[in-house]
């Protein structure tokens, strides 16, 4: 049994690892392209330039591993005091979770309402709000 548990954990950090590479990827990938024509002056608050990191516990109701959280760095000054839209999808675009955030710089964690299986995350998107407009940036996870 302890055998079965070690390997179970073994297989998460595996995974864990290889999505955190993928979402590391995608992120450095986004913060390079910056849609607005011009560079964005610095500290200016570009959706594009925050890298998203899960973190990932072992959650009994699951029977598993389970993203609890995201960890949002690399946050503009601009963003500060505004608010984050976290939204966790499977593979076929569908929200698994969503939570809302006060965003601050330079890093702000979002905790995850209800726990979603490593398994099924397939990517992530962020919605920062503020007067009634959203920016909104998808960055899925690489199929495989």
């Amino acid at each position: 049994m302890a055998h079965e548990h070690v390997r179970a954990r073994r297989a998460a950090g595996v995974t864990l690892a290889w999505l955190g590479c993928a979402g590391l990827a995608v992120s450095m990938a986004r913060a390079m392209t910056w849609e607005g024509g011009d560079d964005a002056p610095a500290g200016a608050c570009v959706v594009s330039r925050i890298s998203v990191d899960y973190d990932v516990d072992y959650v009994p109701g699951l029977g598993g591993y389970g993203v609890i959280a995201t960890s949002l760095s690399d946050v503009p000054d601009d963003c500060a005091g505004r608010e984050v839209a976290v939204t966790l999808h499977g593979a076929d675009d569908a929200a698994l979770a969503e939570t809302r955030a006060p965003v601050t710089a330079p890093t702000t964690t979002v905790r995850v309402g209800d726990p979603v299986p490593v398994e099924q995350l397939g990517g992530v998107s962020l919605a920062l709000v503020t007067d009634g407009e959203a920016t909104v940036d998808v960055d899925p996870l690489p199929a495989g």
